[in-house]
Parts: C-alpha cells; structure tokens; sequence
C-alpha cells in the first residue's frame, strides 16, 4: 500500500461530522466556525535526510522550510495565515545554540506573513525533526478545493519548476498573496500546491473531480536549476520539470471567462511572478494526455511519477 492509498484508507475509517466541511485528502482541513467565517488547518512535518541534510542546511534554512511547507498548504485554499505551532524531535547532537538559530529562520518568515506562534512541544528523538500545525480563516465563498475541476477548464501554473534541490525546496516564497488573489478574482474551481511533483498533483485533482486533462508539452515552465542541474539535458530538465517535487507553485483551474480575466491583471498585481497555461480539462479520470503543437505525442519517460513518503 502506497502513500495515498492509505491516505484513502483513512478517509473512509474517520467520517465528517456536521462542522468539518473538508476533511482528509485536501491541502487543509476546512471547519465552520459560523456562517460568516471558516476555520482552515493544516500540518506537515519535515524530518532530517528526508527533507533536507542537516550538514549542508543551516538550522535558519531549516526553520524557514518547516514554516513554509505549512504556508503553502495554506496558500492552496486560499486561506489567510493566522498562527501555529510545533512540535520538535531533538536528538542529542543537537545544541541549545542550533535549536534557537532554527527558530529565528522560522519565526523570520512568521513575521512576513503577520502570523504568530501559540504553543508546540519538544521530544527526544533520533534524528531531528520539526512538525507545525497551521492555522488559518477563509470567507465561505473564498474556499478552494481539488474536487471543483470541469471539461472546459484552463489549467494553470505559477511561478516555474524543476530542479528545486538545488536551492529552491528551501528558500521558495509561499504563494500566500497569490492564493488569496485568485480566490477573490478568479475563483478557481480546484486548486493544490506543487510539493509531490506536477504529473502527480495534477492526478490528485483530476481523481478528485473526477475528470481528466490534455498537457500542452511545449507550455511546461522548466526552471533554470532544472536545466543547470541537468547540465544541458532537456530531457532530464523536463521531468524534473514534471516529477521532481518541492516546487511550491500554486497548479489550478479555471474557466474559460475567468481566464480571460485572470490574463488582464495577473502581471500587474505580480510582475516578478509567471502564471502559464499549460493545459486543458477533457476526458475522464484521471487519465492525462500529451500534446504538441495539435497533435497528440506519446507520455514522457519519466524516473517516477513524483515523490512518495512510503
């Protein structure tokens, strides 16, 4: 059993009660608070050799990713930030002086996004690790889920992607502005951060909705570091592009009238931030198809279809 298998498996072990809107299986879980407001959490965990290498990361980096992992699962609700807390796993190797370097990475990038910590706990453990607890509202009308997807629908990608090993896994910005931008004026009708892998998040929504897509090859935003890592091999930049993982690039859809809207203002409110179409919503779940130019071109290889924690 893999990592969303068992995920599947859990949704069906813990039903909704009347106050969870959205439980397991999305970027957040999303309760009611009242008929104007709603309550978003999420919560992820980093752990050494697993998401990073302690001995080439500063403790500050580090701090930093824990945090931002978490914003970006916030981001793909289009939810606003208001607070957290951590859990620490601490081995013996690790110093007082490295503990507090750690968190002025963190709480920096808290301080950015106006949001506070309110508790967490700390545990012996054998390799280091640090788990946040997020918390954030979004306005009834202003959720997004991964289940909203319909044929017709553009897909789109922020920022570009690949190669986030080189750098980007750890000093990547969390979309938080853009997600609230897109909920007020393009009401995207299904939305996930990339942290798995484009190919396998796209399948995420595409399994939700129940519907399929056609990928434009030629529109993939590959990253410089992509390239630079695949030294010249467009091959590898390309499924780096499309499998590597840890971009933390908001992948939505939307419709046709919402994208010609979304066009007109997206590089005024974000000049330094791309948004690519780089596909369509058609056939059926969750097959995906790959075109170029207008004829339709067999899948790329790629290594693995994006990461796995199992």
């Amino acid at each position: 059993m893999d990592e969303f298998s068992f995920i599947e498996y859990l949704k069906k072990k813990t039903p909704l009660s009347s106050r969870v809107l959205i439980g397991i299986g999305d970027d957040a879980a999303v309760l009611e608070v009242d008929k104007s407001k709603r309550f978003v959490v999420s919560t992820d965990v980093i752990v050494e050799d697993v998401d990073f290498k302690i001995k080439t990361l500063s403790p500050e980096k580090i701090g930093r990713k824990a945090l931002a992992v978490n914003l970006s699962d916030i981001a793909a609700m289009g939810a606003l930030p208001t607070s957290f807390v951590i859990s620490i796993g601490k081995p013996s190797y690790i110093t007082a002086s490295w503990l507090k370097r750690f968190y002025k990475g963190l709480l920096a990038l808290a301080r950015q996004h106006h949001i506070v910590c309110v508790g967490g706990d700390f545990s012996r453990s054998k390799e280091f690790f640090a788990n946040v607890t997020i918390f954030g509202e979004a306005l009834p009308r202003q959720m997004v889920k991964r289940s909203g997807a319909k044929p017709g629908d553009w897909i789109a990608v922020t920022g570009v992607l690949g190669g986030s090993l080189l750098k980007h896994h750890h000093d990547f910005t969390p979309r938080i502005r853009e997600g609230l931008f897109l909920v007020k004026y393009a009401k995207p009708t299904a939305m996930i951060d990339i942290s798995d892998g484009l190919v396998q998040d796209l399948s995420h929504i595409l399994k939700a909705s129940g519907v399929g897509a056609v990928l434009e090859l030629d529109k993939i935003p590959v990253s410089r570091d992509a390239k630079k890592i695949s030294r010249g091999n467009k091959e590898k930049a390309f499924a780096s592009a499309l499998s590597g993982g840890e971009d933390f690039e908001l992948l939505f859809t939307v419709s046709p009238r919402r994208k010609r809207r979304l066009e007109k203002i997206w590089q005024k409110e974000f000049p330094k931030v791309s948004l690519k179409w780089i596909g369509k919503i058609e056939g059926k779940a969750p097959h995906i198809s790959w075109r170029r130019g207008k004829g339709k071109v067999v899948p790329p290889k790629l290594p693995r279809k994006g990461f796995s924690h199992f």
